[in-house]
């Protein structure tokens, strides 16, 4: 016997994102432009390197909160004949391209504060002191609207926590403007903006790291695949897992086939297997879309981790 069944809970669910998040998100990447907006004109103002580097985190968090709600609007176009998974990577891609943008921002930031630190200029202690205040608590009302509408979904927390990132690098501004005002030691901004720099760095190195794996098809890193095994075998009705594959549609979005060997049993039963299988699969490792083929007989497949090899063709399967 052999058959394949899969689930169809593609995309988001639909109580994951209310309408009130939806709005949320919006009135945050609006709030955050004017944040960005002001930083600028006021970093230029007071020639701070500093207030530019937190508008360009600011910049990031923007981003963050775009992709979420980007990536959501995507997530809602059906799948069609040219593309079976639907729009899932849209934001995968657009989250690559800003991390690239980013790492070349941060290069223009650490060579200003080299030129700043050879050369300290005059830097507006007061200006750069009220606008950082003023963005720090712009942040913290984000962060707490948004904490209150969406705690259960992933793409808002991630948002949640740039902002929280981007709290702290506002913080370290407001810090830096003090220092100035009190002691009118101008090296500080650009030490500040430094520590921004590779603040922001970091973040997109890990953006950059985690979009090449998606696209790359690597296992997620949330997922353990030697445990999902484990726990398909222990299941009642399964002799064998083989033949697994464990990838990433879309940002929190995991998916998995892979062959279930089990006894030559009625169809009925089968389903029932898969079915808990399903089940099991969701709600313990958060894989939303799962497609197993159930066999009586082993087609073959040498290893619980196939060697695709398209020269090659077990002889009951096709890889």
């Amino acid at each position: 016997m052999s058959g394949h069944d899969h689930n169809h809970n593609h995309g988001v669910d639909a109580g994951t994102f209310s309408r009130g998040t939806s709005r949320g998100l919006v009135a945050g990447i609006a709030l955050n432009l004017v944040i960005v907006v002001v930083e600028v004109i006021a970093g230029l103002a007071a020639g701070s390197l500093g207030l530019l580097s937190d508008a360009v985190h600011n910049f990031t968090d923007m981003a963050a909160l775009g992709l979420s709600w980007f990536a959501f609007e995507q997530a809602k176009k059906p799948a069609t004949a040219a593309r079976t998974f639907g729009y899932h990577r849209t934001g995968i891609l657009t989250a690559l391209i800003n991390a690239t943008a980013l790492v070349l921002i941060t290069a223009w930031i650490f060579y200003e504060a080299y030129q700043r630190l050879r050369d300290p200029q005059p830097v507006g202690g007061t200006l750069v002191l009220v606008t950082a205040f003023v963005a720090l608590l712009a942040n913290l009302s984000i962060v707490f609207f948004l904490h209150r509408q969406a705690a259960g979904d992933i793409n808002i927390r991630s948002a949640v926590l740039h902002l929280l990132g981007d709290a702290a690098a506002s913080a370290a501004v407001v810090i830096s403007g003090i220092v100035i005002i009190a002691t009118g030691w101008y090296p500080v901004d650009p030490l500040v903006s430094v520590l921004l720099g590779l603040a922001i760095l970091w973040g997109a190195w890990q953006i950059i790291r985690e979009t090449l794996e998606i696209f790359l098809e690597q296992s997620p890193r949330a997922v353990d695949v030697d445990e999902v095994v484990s726990r398909l075998m222990q299941e009642d009705g399964v002799r064998d897992i083989h033949d697994i594959h464990v990838w990433t549609i879309g940002s929190g979005l995991y998916a998995l086939s892979c062959h279930v060997l089990v006894e030559d049993v009625k169809v009925s039963e089968s389903s029932r297997i898969v079915g808990d299988l399903k089940q099991m699969l969701a709600r313990e490792f958060d894989i939303s879309h799962s497609t197993l083929e159930v066999e009586s007989v082993s087609c073959g497949a040498n290893g619980t981790y196939c060697d695709i090899n398209h020269r090659q063709a077990h002889p009951n399967h096709q890889h």
